[in-house]
């Protein structure tokens, strides 16, 4: 599944952390970068779609239209807060 982000998602609020409001997978929850294809490279679509399934995890892709890229990320946790508590 690809989500077209916004403009203002396509800001980071971290070095490799961005926040795309309209994804339903991420759910609001911001989002890690694991990897950048120009949308113009021939199949570069299906090259991110493969990178998010051998990610796995929730991994999948977003369009970043100002950079014209696919990114492939993967959401945070809900509550980063309670990360690495039994």
């Amino acid at each position: 599944m690809t989500t077209v982000l916004p403009p203002s998602a396509s800001t980071s609020q971290a070095p490799g952390v961005n926040v795309a409001p309209g994804c339903k997978i991420c759910d609001g929850r911001p989002s890690l970068r694991l990897y950048e294809i120009s949308t113009g490279g021939p199949r570069s679509l299906q090259k991110a779609d493969a990178v998010a399934a051998e990610a796995g995890d929730g991994a999948h892709v977003h369009q970043s239209l100002p950079d014209d890229l696919y990114v492939v990320v993967r959401p945070g946790d809900r509550d980063d807060s309670e990360a690495g508590q039994p």
